[in-house]
C-alpha cells in the first residue's frame, strides 16, 4: 500500500468515526495510528 493511499484511508476512516460522534471534533483529543508490530504514531 503507498503512502498516498494510506493517507486517504486513515483519512476517510477518521471523517467516518467522527461524523457518528455528537460534537465532532470537540470530542477528539488525538488520534493515533498503529500497525501490527509497529509503535503507536500521534498524528
Amino acid at each position: 500500500m503507498s503512502i498516498e493511499e494510506l493517507a486517504a484511508n486513515i483519512n476517510l476512516s477518521v471523517n467516518f468515526l467522527v461524523s457518528l460522534l455528537k460534537k465532532n471534533w470537540q470530542n477528539v483529543r488525538a488520534l493515533y495510528v498503529k500497525s501490527t508490530m509497529g509503535k503507536p504514531q500521534r498524528l
